[in-house]
């Protein structure tokens, strides 16, 4: 009897061990896609769409086309979700508006299961942001921020309620290089 009920109370362990291990901390994945399309301010949009798409990235809409990249003015919305065994673990949006040789450009990247305690720190680590301003929020769940990285302006928004959703998004003006 004495057994059983260890070995009851053994697999009840087992199985919360395996819970917890299920709900994946997603915040160093964040900063590292975001690393990887927007830190590096691409300048066209079928850039952005080339490196999400190797990243796992599935597009939104249809492909980008050289037709699209080549009028005087662009105005072009990428967007794109990252599904991982069948969940939707995030998502990204570049928006290139405005004359061909310097567009506007607002390009963000999302996820699911991200530290609100975490985030900030490993943005300024990771992506080497300086002068932190963290923004007043209508929700105590809700935490923004924003930081100086160069002459750009990186902001963050991030839930501590479930699911645990945030975001990092940097303005920029594209030059061809």
């Amino acid at each position: 009897m004495i057994v059983g009920r260890f070995a009851l109370a053994g697999l009840a362990l087992l199985a919360l061990a395996g819970a917890a291990g299920a709900e994946e901390d997603n915040t160093a994945l964040l900063v590292d896609l975001f690393a990887k399309i927007c830190a590096p301010k691409p300048a066209r949009p079928s850039q952005v769409e080339r490196i999400a798409a190797g990243l796992g990235f599935v597009s939104d809409g249809g492909p980008i086309t050289a037709e699209m990249e080549r009028r005087a003015s662009i105005d072009i919305l990428y967007t794109a979700k990252l599904i991982r065994r069948g969940e939707r673990l995030g998502s990204m949006t570049a928006y290139f508006a405005g004359p061909d040789d310097g567009p506007s450009v607002s390009c963000t990247v999302s996820a699911v299961g991200v530290s609100a305690d975490a985030l900030p720190g490993l943005i300024e680590t990771s992506l080497k942001a300086r002068e932190r301003t963290d923004k007043p929020s209508n929700d105590d769940n809700h935490r923004l921020a924003s930081w100086r990285v160069g002459a750009d302006t990186l902001d963050m928004s991030v839930w501590r309620t479930p699911p645990l959703r945030a975001s990092i998004s940097i303005n920029y003006v594209a030059h061809k290089r």
